[in-house]
């Protein structure tokens, strides 16, 4: 199950069984002609009127199929997707058409262009996959996890505590500034699979994920500071480990006395096709699962800075905006978030739509929970933030993140924005919370960053 449908490998495998099959099947479908003895050359090679008409019955099927497609998909996710998917529906959008004429037209076909269809339609989904990034393993798309799962007795954070000397001490605090001989510092984490259960909320997730340092395991005790971080939609908890979280976060540890902030990933939608942006309506309670229900869960089980200045909540995507949003109407909660790739705010279609979907036809609720209008109508102090984004992400995600970083400035926010070559894919998220990792660890006093964070 950790076969990785990421590698080039694969894609050249499942490419090769596609071309083998769909070859055969089209060429076998498409060489019929009358039963009589060929008297042409086109005839010969099954080229005749019939076939043609077939042939272009099939061509515009295929495409309009893949255009339809597409266009459900941007609808469906509400959000902009590259022209260059509908090529990669191509395969299976042919073999749909293929499917359809040996039903009717080649009988005897039936079973190996049944075949083609199903291998058609992996190949496409391996394609729009590898573009995104979305899985990175047959475990995870199968919902299957090689994390342990989380157990009482484990929730001891311990590392080697000394006073610093006069030589280790540095301006700004932080619990590697206080921490100068670790045992395990060279040593990886540990990623466990947890249930964080929606108490209060009655918000029913998918399983969570924390990532444990490598300081957990040394002698002394100490609490951490804590970064929470949620996905997408249509998306899943499990697409942050799909993402390297694990070896992201290792190789951060790995370089800082082996200290990070304890990460946990938690569910903002409950399903794949429920797009809550992360506020209480009749999708879930999710703000308060996010706000309430998670905080607790881990200052229970957990040794945690309780202090909402150590506490940072992150995301990609429609996650990316929710951290924002929960940050600037939660800050005694969250003090810090990581916002990659998010749009302008809560949005399932049109206003109109969101607000009678999301907020009971309330726009006095829809707009107290639109980061633009509380960033003009309020002044934070001590609450940062960083955006994070593609130079090919879509007009209204590169929109957003400059309009909201260039508000949460002139609202006294500590804010920092990065752009990196890409689209709205995990590579582009992966490498922008890599690059976050300093600077928002240094905030919430795990590690210390250096000049390059202030």
């Amino acid at each position: 199950m950790n076969l990785s449908i990421l590698s080039t490998n694969f894609l050249i495998y499942v490419c090769m069984i596609f071309s083998a099959l769909s070859f055969y099947v089209v060429t076998t479908i498409y060489k019929l002609g009358p039963k009589e003895k060929p008297k042409s050359k086109k005839a010969l090679l099954g080229l005749t009127k019939q076939n043609r008409l077939v042939f272009l019955f099939s061509l515009i099927i295929s495409l309009a199929l893949a255009v339809i497609i597409y266009a459900f998909a941007a609808r469906f996710t509400n959000s902009s997707i590259p022209s260059s998917v509908v090529l990669m529906c191509l395969p299976f959008t042919v073999m749909t058409a293929v499917l359809l004429i040996s039903i009717f037209y080649k009988r005897q076909m039936r079973t190996a262009s049944g075949c083609a269809f199903v291998v058609a339609l992996i190949f496409s989904l391996v394609l729009v996959n590898d573009y995104y990034h979305y899985f990175e393993t047959i475990g995870q798309v199968l919902g299957i996890s090689n994390a342990r799962l989380y157990q009482a007795g484990t929730d001891d954070v311990t590392i080697n505590y000394n006073e610093p000397n006069n030589q280790t001490v540095l301006n700004k605090a932080s619990i590697q500034n206080a921490i100068y001989n670790l045992s395990h510092k060279n040593e990886k984490g540990n990623l466990y699979k947890l249930n964080i259960p929606g108490t209060i909320s009655h918000f029913h997730p998918r399983n969570a994920y924390v990532y444990v340092p490598p300081a957990y395991s040394t002698p002394a005790r100490i609490n951490l500071p804590v970064i929470v971080l949620t996905a997408g939609t249509p998306g899943t908890p499990d697409n942050w480990p799909g993402a390297g979280l694990e070896g992201i976060m290792d190789q951060f540890a790995q370089s800082h006395d082996g200290i990070t902030p304890l990460v946990f990933v938690v569910d903002n939608t409950g399903s794949v096709t429920n797009d809550t942006e992360c506020v209480n309506s009749p999708r879930g309670n999710v703000e308060t699962y996010l706000s309430v229900d998670v905080p607790s869960y881990i200052k229970n089980h957990f040794r945690v800075i309780d202090s909402p200045q150590h506490w940072a909540i992150g995301g990609l995507s429609m996650g990316g905006m929710c951290s924002l949003m929960l940050t600037l109407r939660h800050t005694d909660v969250y003090h810090y978030f990581i916002d990659l790739g998010g749009e302008i705010g809560p949005e399932v279609g049109s206003r109109e739509t969101t607000i009678n979907t999301l907020f009971n036809g309330s726009s006095q609720k829809w707009a107290s929970h639109q980061p633009a209008l509380l960033l003009k109508t309020r002044r934070y102090k001590g609450i940062g933030g960083f955006f994070g984004g593609g130079n090919q992400d879509a007009v209204n995600v590169t929109q957003a993140q400059s309009q909201l970083y260039q508000e949460s400035k002139a609202a006294g926010i500590d804010a920092v924005s990065e752009v990196v070559n890409g689209a709205h894919t995990f590579n582009v998220w992966a490498q922008t919370y890599k690059d976050s990792l300093p600077w928002i660890s240094d905030r919430i006093g795990a590690t210390q960053c250096g000049p390059s964070c202030l």
